[in-house]
């Protein structure tokens, strides 16, 4: 069955997680389903960022399960599981090349041919209005312009889920509604699953969907 065939999009049992025998995430039982906008809210060291590390498949949890699309995570995952995610972390970070290479890095590694690496750039210059920067050295860029480019990367790649740890923390206002725009037609057009851990009350109103509390680790009832 493909990886959207399944209801949800990731089902959660008796996680737990520990650094240091502290207990820094706590979920009993969550079912995100496919398709979903659920965004993650809560006070810092609630456990949000360490929450979808786990879910990205970049580290394992200390006890419980993770299924993904039904298919219980392992600390090695399959590689087609792990390329159904794409997380944007807090802290943007990108390579040490143009901003062309950087948009087209992860599609090359995706598999896909010249042509469709060339459609897709098209698109994604043009939505998130990067024609000025396209050229430019990354490591040269503002940080509302790096954080526009780590944002596009993700979204460039299409993938059936996409993680976003506070992602208007650097983006400039005036980029805010085209960031909202592209999430909600790639999750009405695409059905992509969207998953944010947000403070921007602002960010939370536009995008909508399921908001979840989470506070020392826990989701709150």
């Amino acid at each position: 069955m493909g990886l959207m065939g399944l209801n949800a999009a990731y089902s959660i049992r008796s996680l737990k997680h520990a650094y240091d025998g502290s207990v820094v995430l706590d979920i009993r039982s969550l079912d995100i389903p496919a398709g979903q906008i659920c965004i993650f809210t809560g006070p810092n060291g609630s456990g949000k960022t360490t929450f979808l590390s786990i879910l990205a498949l970049f580290q394992s949890p200390s006890g419980g399960t993770v299924r993904l699309n039904g298919i219980a995570c392992t600390p090695d995952p399959d590689r087609a599981l792990r390329r159904a995610v794409t997380l944007v972390h807090q802290k943007p970070v990108l390579f040490s090349t143009s901003v062309r290479n950087n948009l087209a890095y992860g599609l090359k590694a995706h598999g896909h041919d010249a042509g469709e690496i060339d459609r897709r750039l098209k698109s994604i210059e043009k939505e998130m209005r990067l024609s000025s920067v396209i050229e430019k050295h990354a490591r040269k860029l503002s940080g509302g312009e790096t954080q526009r480019v780590v944002l596009a990367r993700a979204l460039v790649l299409g993938t059936p889920i996409l993680l976003l740890d506070e992602p208007t923390n650097s983006l400039d206002d005036a980029y805010r509604p085209v960031l909202v725009d592209l999430l909600l037609k790639a999750n009405r057009e695409k059905e992509t699953t969207i998953i944010v851990a947000t403070h921007d009350a602002h960010f939370i109103k536009s995008l909508g969907g399921q908001i979840l509390r989470m506070d020392s680790g826990r989701i709150l009832d």
